[in-house]
């Protein structure tokens, strides 16, 4: 058996390569993991991988499976492919440890090839616990990765599971060497979050990711009940607004219409409510950056 061994950027969950072997081993092993209760999450969000696939020249991914850390996997793809054909694998890192080893074994007369940013197309996504995906139950389908899928680019996570986490963001773009981007996707407020933090922060945030995105788009999704929190929000940045900065607002999914549907709870959107994000970030995403996608 030949081993291979995949590695990438810390802010990314997917790892893509090309293989022709009916049937190929995973290895992996997770760390750090998150021992807080969240009873709604399914393995690959807490510490295992999701694994999907699609043929060479296929434009859409289908479903392999959910696998739980144990001594070896062994994945059969001999339904869904030909002897000796090419094909994709997609694998999803959990978002609730820390993938440490991923290693792929095939028969040694087998090929695999780890596959880059196929179109160039790369893309930021920041923000807070729903950005993060804490509600969804199945890491393929957090808003970010279903764009990562749908554009074939690279998608750059710079979110996280706190509530203050525009103070992470201003962080991260203020201590490290943060990625240049096609387009940036910013959550601009959570409903938890402090007033303080959005007013003092949000402003620089933008301007941060501005400097380093080619373009900008924010969104967020507010329960009618803290509405105000809108009203903060865009006041803080009228300047950007003016400039033509655009806010999409999904407050709709919290509706009594909507939110049976596409939210986990209060805090959360479920696997659903990310669709809907994904669906309406990628108008947004098509207009600005022109792709034909």
């Amino acid at each position: 058996m030949d081993e291979n061994n995949i590695r990438k950027d810390e802010d990314s969950l997917s790892y893509r390569f090309e293989i022709n072997a009916e049937k190929f081993d995973i290895v992996f092993e997770t760390s750090e993991k998150n021992e807080d209760f969240y009873p709604h999450t399914g393995i690959s969000v807490l510490e295992g991988i999701c694994v999907m696939y699609r043929k060479s020249g296929n434009q859409n991914w289908l479903n392999v499976g959910m696998y739980f850390n144990r001594t070896r996997i062994t994945v059969d793809m001999s339904d869904f492919i030909d002897a000796d054909e090419k094909y994709e694998i997609l694998i999803y890192a959990p978002i609730m440890a820390k993938l440490s080893k991923l290693q792929i074994r095939i028969p040694d007369e087998k090929m695999i090839k780890v596959l880059g940013n196929i179109q160039k197309r790369n893309i930021v996504v920041a923000g807070g616990p729903i950005s993060y995906g804490m509600g969804c139950t199945a890491s393929k389908s957090i808003f970010s990765n279903i764009i990562e899928r749908k554009t074939d680019g690279e998608v750059h996570r710079i979110t996280f599971n706190e509530k203050n986490y525009l103070e992470r963001i201003y962080e991260y773009y203020d201590n490290n060497n943060p990625p240049v981007a096609d387009i940036g996707v910013l959550e601009v407020d959570y409903f938890t979050q402090k007033e303080s933090v959005v007013e003092d922060l949000l402003p620089e945030v933008i301007l941060q990711m501005k400097q380093r995105c080619k373009h900008l788009v924010g969104w967020y999704t507010i329960p009618e009940s803290k509405v105000f929190k809108k009203v903060i929000a865009n006041h803080s940045i009228q300047e950007y607004i003016n400039q033509g900065f655009k806010i999409v607002d999904l407050s709709y999914l919290y509706s009594d219409e909507h939110k049976e549907t596409f939210t986990y709870n209060i805090n959360y959107l479920n696997d659903s409510g990310h669709v809907l994000v994904f669906k309406e970030l990628m108008e947004e995403i098509r207009r600005l950056t022109k792709w034909n996608i």
